[in-house]
């Protein structure tokens, strides 16, 4: 996130914001498992409660994205791209899918539908991470000042997209 303020990148915010949503996401989780290891509550109960806070945070992040995303396009002001932001951007876009399948793997072998919602978390952050690459990469080669906050917007539309997947899921 330090980078994308830095740079002034929505994108780049964006995949900071969905990384703090993974952890926070990924935190619930660790209470979830502790809880169910000790059995302090019923497995089912820990397990919707950690499932609408992951799928909260997803829907968060999509709101505040897309809020950011339109207030540049408005203002008519792109990002300053940065070697640093590309670099993050670049290795976001490598590493988190590759993280985002072992969390599937696991979710699947557990059951654990808030463990699967992290890993839309995970890969919401992957292909926030590839698109925030590209809109940085059009604005510097080819100065398009809109590439950046476009690129989020297409973000925010991700983030809302399996927020909302989720949230059907949750409800029933």
């Amino acid at each position: 996130m330090a980078v994308g303020i830095g740079a002034g990148s929505t994108a780049l915010i964006g995949t900071g914001t969905d990384v703090m949503a993974d952890m926070l996401s990924s935190v619930v989780l660790i209470w979830r498992f502790r809880a169910e290891l000790h059995g302090g509550h019923p497995a089912h109960r820990v397990e919707r409660r950690a499932h609408i806070a992951a799928l909260l945070a997803l829907l968060a992040v999509a709101a505040g994205v897309a809020t950011a995303s339109i207030a540049k396009l408005i203002s008519g002001s792109g990002a300053t791209v940065l070697l640093a932001g590309v670099i993050t951007a670049a290795a976001s876009a490598l590493v988190l899918p590759m993280l985002g399948m072992i969390k599937l793997r696991v979710a699947s072998s557990v059951p654990s539908p808030a463990l699967r919602t992290d890993a839309l978390i995970t890969f919401v952050g992957a292909a926030t991470a590839a698109l925030a690459l590209i809109g940085l990469l059009l604005t510097r080669s080819l100065e398009w000042w809109w590439a950046d906050p476009a690129a989020a917007l297409v973000i925010a539309g991700l983030a809302a997209t399996a927020g909302s997947i989720e949230l059907r899921t949750a409800i029933g």
